[in-house]
C-alpha cells in the first residue's frame, strides 16, 4: 500500500498527544517547552505502522498556523474530542480547516471516557459530533477511548489501519514536490528537511530546486520511517539531507521540487469560499493570512469589481503576497484574518499568471473553476502567442499527458510542433497577417515582399506561430514567399509612367557598368532622383 499520513485535530487539552502515544508508543511533544507546559506547540510525528504516519498538531488557538501546516498534506484526519468537555471552539475551527482543505476522511476519538458521568452523557457527546461533522465527511466512525484504562485504544488502532488501506492518493502531478514542515542541521550531514511527498518521486543523488529562493541542492541522503532509503514516492514522509544549501535558506513553507517545474511567485488568482460563520465582510484590499501548504504568507485580497464580500460568498480573487512563496494550480489554502486571527474561508489556486493585454478584473471574474474549461479560456487568452503543449504543462504545473487529455476533451487543434490553437485563433491570425501585408503593399507598392521580421513585429504574432500560420496560408494560396520575404499572392509590382522609365534607365546603366559597383547616391545624382525612390525601384 502507498504511505498514508494521518493528522490529529481538536481542542487544547483534549488528549491528542496522549492518544498518539497510546497508539504508537511515541511522545510527540519533542520540545522542552512543550514538555514543561504540558501543551503541544509545534508539530510532532509518530509511526502507527510501517505505512502510516501520524502528525500531532497543536490545539491552542495561538498555534493554528502550525496546525494548518501539519494537516495541509494529510490523507485522513483523527478528530479528538474529550468526553468531559464535548465540542469546543477549536474543535469547530479545526473541522472547518479540514473541510476547506478537502480532507476526504475522518475518524473521531472521544477521549477521557473514564471522566464521563455516564453512558447517556457519552451518547450526547457522540450525537453532537455526528451533527457537527455531517456534510463535511461522507461518513464518520466514532470510537470511545481512554488512555488511562486502555478502553478503545486497540479498536481505534485497528480502525485507523483499515481506513489507511482504502485511502486513494490525490492525482500525481508527474513531478516531485515536497512541502517542508521541519528543518534542522546534523553534524557531519548538514541541512535536513522533512515533509510529505505530495507528488512524484525522489531518488538519492538527484538535484532539486529549493523554493522560494531558486536554490539548486543535491540530495545526499533520504530517510523514511527512520530508515535510510534510496527513493521516496507520493504519500511518503521523508527526511531529505541536502548539500549546497544552508539551513538558514530553508524554512517551514519552503518546497523541494524537480528543477524547472515550479517558480517563486508573489501573486496568484484563486477561487475562494468564505465561511458562513464569518462575522465581518471581507473587504477589497483587506490584509489576510494565506496558509498554503506548510507556508503562512500575508497578502492583500483584490476583489474584481466589488468592494466587499459577505459570509458564505464564493468568488474569484487575486491575492497579492507580501513575500514570495510557491503555488501550483489546484493547490488548496486556508484564509485567516490578519488580526485577530480567525479562520474566514479557504480556496483553490486557479492560475499563477495573468496573460498580457487582458482586462484583469473581467478576466479574473470569468475564469472557470473547472480545470478543463479553464484551460480552454487560457488558450483563448493567448490568441496571438499560442503555446506548445510542453509550455502549457509548465504553466499549469502538470504533465504533457494531462494537457493532451484537456486538448481532446475540448476538441482543440495542434500543429506538428505541438502548438495548441482553435479555429477561431487561426482565423483571427490569418486576418491579422492579410491586413498587415495589405497595408504594407499599399504603403510600399514597389516592394515585392515584406520582411519576415517586420511582419512579426507589426502583426505581434509570436515568431513560431507566425511561421506555422504563414505555412498554412501558403498551401492555401493566400501568401507567397518572394525574395526571402512574404507577400500576398495577388500582389504584383507594376511599373508605370515615370517609375517604368526610371527603371529602364537604371537597368541600362547597370548593364553598361557591368561588375563595377554603383552606389545609391551615384544613381540618384545621375538621374536626379532621391535615394528613397531609387531604392524602391
Amino acid at each position: 500500500m502507498a504511505h498514508v499520513v494521518i493528522g490529529t485535530a481538536g481542542h487544547i487539552d483534549h488528549g491528542k498527544t496522549a492518544l498518539v502515544k497510546a497508539l504508537t508508543g511515541t511522545d510527540t511533544d519533542r520540545l522542552a517547552e512543550e514538555q514543561a507546559r504540558g501543551m503541544t506547540i509545534d508539530l510532532g510525528f509518530a509511526f502507527l505502522n510501517d505505512n502510516v504516519t501520524i502528525i500531532d498538531v497543536p490545539g491552542h488557538e495561538k498555534f493554528i498556523r502550525n496546525m494548518v501546516a501539519g494537516v495541509s498534506t494529510i490523507h485522513m484526519a483523527m478528530l479528538v474530542v474529550a468526553a468531559d468537555d464535548g465540542i469546543m471552539p477549536q474543535t469547530r475551527e479545526h473541522l472547518q480547516i479540514l473541510k476547506l482543505l478537502n480532507i476526504p476522511q475522518c475518524v473521531v476519538a472521544i477521549t477521557k471516557t473514564d471522566l464521563a458521568e455516564d453512558e447517556e452523557w457519552l451518547d450526547l457527546v457522540e450525537l453532537d459530533i455526528r451533527e457537527l461533522t455531517d456534510g463535511i465527511f461522507k461518513s464518520v466512525d466514532v470510537i470511545r477511548t481512554s488512555v488511562n484504562t486502555g478502553v478503545g485504544i486497540a479498536e481505534l488502532k485497528n480502525l485507523l489501519e483499515q481506513k489507511a488501506v482504502t485511502i486513494q492518493q490525490s492525482t500525481d502531478r508527474g513531478f516531485f514536490r515536497l512541502q517542508v514542515d521541519r528543518v534542522f542541521s546534523m553534524a557531519g550531514f548538514g541541512t535536513v528537511t522533512t515533509g510529505t511527498v505530495i507528488s512524484g518521486d525522489l531518488k538519492k543523488g538527484s538535484t532539486v530546486d529549493v523554493l522560494p529562493g531558486n536554490i539548486k541542492a543535491k540530495v545526499r541522503g533520504i530517510q523514511s520511517h527512520g530508515l535510510d532509503v534510496q527513493s521516496v514516492q507520493q504519500g511518503d514522509r521523508a527526511a531529505v539531507n541536502l548539500s549546497g544549501v544552508d539551513k538558514e535558506k530553508v524554512f517551514r513553507g519552503s518546497e523541494l521540487a524537480l528543477p524547472g517545474k515550479l517558480k517563486s511567485i508573489k501573486k496568484f488568482t484563486a477561487h475562494i469560499q468564505l465561511a458562513s460563520e464569518m462575522k465581518k465582510e471581507l473587504k477589497h484590499h483587506q490584509r489576510v493570512r494565506v496558509h498554503l501548504g506548510t507556508a503562512e504568507v500575508l497578502a492583500r485580497v483584490h476583489l474584481s469589481g466589488k468592494k466587499k464580500l459577505p459570509a458564505g460568498s464564493k468568488e474569484n480573487v487575486n491575492l497579492d503576497l507580501e513575500k514570495s512563496t510557491v503555488a501550483a494550480s489546484g493547490d488548496r489554502f486556508v484564509l485567516r484574518t490578519y488580526s485577530p486571527m480567525t479562520t474566514i474561508g479557504g480556496g483553490t489556486v486557479l492560475t499563477t499568471f495573468i496573460p498580457k493585454g487582458v482586462k484583469v478584473s473581467s478576466w479574473v471574474s470569468a475564469l472557470d473553476v473547472d480545470p478543463v474549461q479553464r484551460f480552454g479560456q487560457l488558450v483563448d487568452s493567448f490568441s496571438t502567442q499560442p503555446h506548445t503543449i510542453s509550455a502549457w504543462a509548465l504553466l499549469n504545473q502538470c504533465t504533457d499527458e494531462k494537457v493532451h487529455k484537456w486538448i481532446t476533451k475540448l476538441d482543440l487543434l495542434t500543429t506538428e510542433k505541438g502548438i495548441v490553437f482553435t479555429h477561431k485563433i487561426l482565423d483571427e491570425s490569418k486576418k491579422i497577417i492579410v491586413s498587415t501585408l495589405n497595408t504594407f503593399h499599399q504603403r510600399k507598392p514597389l516592394r515585392r515582399s515584406m520582411g519576415v521580421d517586420i511582419l512579426q513585429q507589426e502583426s505581434r504574432l509570436s515568431t513560431i506561430w507566425l511561421e506555422e500560420v504563414v505555412a498554412m496560408m501558403k498551401k492555401e494560396g493566400i501568401v507567397k514567399f518572394v525574395e526571402s520575404g512574404i507577400a500576398l499572392t495577388r500582389h504584383k509590382v507594376e511599373l508605370v509612367g515615370g517609375t517604368a522609365e526610371l527603371s529602364r534607365k537604371m537597368e541600362n546603366n547597370l548593364t553598361e557598368v557591368g561588375l563595377t559597383p554603383v552606389t545609391t547616391a551615384e544613381l540618384s545624382q545621375k538621374f536626379n532622383e532621391n535615394d528613397k525612390r531609387v531604392l524602391e525601384v
